[in-house]
């Protein structure tokens, strides 16, 4: 296990990650709600991610990637990364799918409790937490300034292979050095929430009317979310799929982030044909705000519809 000079040493310094550490931007607070049957389905912002936009697909070809990210409206040597944190009510709960960034990732993140305060939500009266990973900007948010528990009535739920990958003791041996911090605080993040976790598995119903997918390469463990029914339903996608033109026109790039690329190709693929022929709704953590919209089909590919 990490020790604590290495946690300390490492908390939220995106300098360790190779990242540029942006001037912070406020962030937009403004929220989207739909209904899917029974439940109350709101994204809030966690503010956004400044990245080097090479990382989106660093070994495509230069000129093809200029040319998908500017599709998406983006230009220059960096990019917005929007951070889409859902909020789903049902019954007396209310249930956070990832928790946001956190004070020590990045100044223009760690947004979500203003966001959620600004709509009148306690987060005390957060209910329930799934992860459906555990990197810096899912995960650091579950713990504040003063390492106090940010939903410290919630319970926590994240995938077994998630958890043992993350919590095992080698865990740096299977990492590039550069991103020896992510493990360092997804540690930190959810040894504070021990007490409180449950590990789940992909392919049941975690609750009535929300089914855990497996959807894993972005991380071992990735999980997303089917909530609803067959005949009305929204998938709730984490970063299975985080580019609105990458993502869906290019499945085959692997984005710098992806620790098993090519698993988290054939995820991919196979999500996009499920999601066009379910005619399903989508909510992607990085997709433009609000992150919802639909996968159509496109010749022999896919494209994203913003709805």
């Amino acid at each position: 296990m990490i020790d604590r000079r290495t946690l300390l040493a490492a908390a939220g310094t995106t300098a360790l990650l190779g990242w540029p550490a942006h001037a912070a931007k406020p962030a937009s607070t403004k929220s989207s709600s739909i209904k899917v049957g029974s439940f109350k389905v709101t994204t809030f912002t966690d503010g956004h991610l400044s990245l080097p936009a090479s990382m989106s697909a660093p070994k495509a070809d230069a000129a093809a990637r200029t040319a998908a990210l500017k599709a998406a409206g983006q230009h220059g040597a960096t990019v917005a990364s929007p951070l889409n944190v859902t909020l789903i009510e049902t019954g007396k709960d209310k249930i956070l799918v990832d928790v946001g960034s956190g004070p020590r990732f990045m100044e223009t993140a760690g947004k979500l409790v203003e966001s959620l305060e600004t709509a009148g939500i306690d987060p005390e009266k957060i209910t329930k937490i799934i992860y459906t990973h555990a990197h810096p900007d899912h995960i650091w948010g579950t713990v504040n300034d003063f390492d106090e528990l940010s939903f410290p009535n919630a319970a926590y739920y994240i995938s077994e292979a998630e958890w043992n990958f993350w919590m095992a003791k080698d865990v740096l041996t299977k990492l590039p050095k550069e991103n020896h911090g992510f493990a360092v605080g997804a540690q930190r993040n959810l040894k504070a929430v021990k007490a409180q976790l449950t590990t789940i598995k992909p392919g049941k119903e975690l609750l009535p009317g929300i089914n855990v997918l497996s959807t894993p390469g972005h991380t071992p463990g990735h999980i997303s979310l089917e909530i609803g029914s067959d005949k009305e339903a929204i998938v709730v996608l984490g970063d299975a799929l985080t580019h609105p033109v990458i993502s869906f026109e290019h499945p085959n790039w692997q984005p710098a982030n992806d620790q098993q690329p090519d698993k988290a190709v054939a995820t991919r693929n196979q999500l996009l044909d499920k999601l066009a022929t379910d005619n399903n709704r989508i909510i992607g953590y990085h997709l433009p705000v609000p992150g919802l919209g639909i996968v159509e089909r496109q010749g022999t590919g896919f494209k994203f519809n913003q709805a």
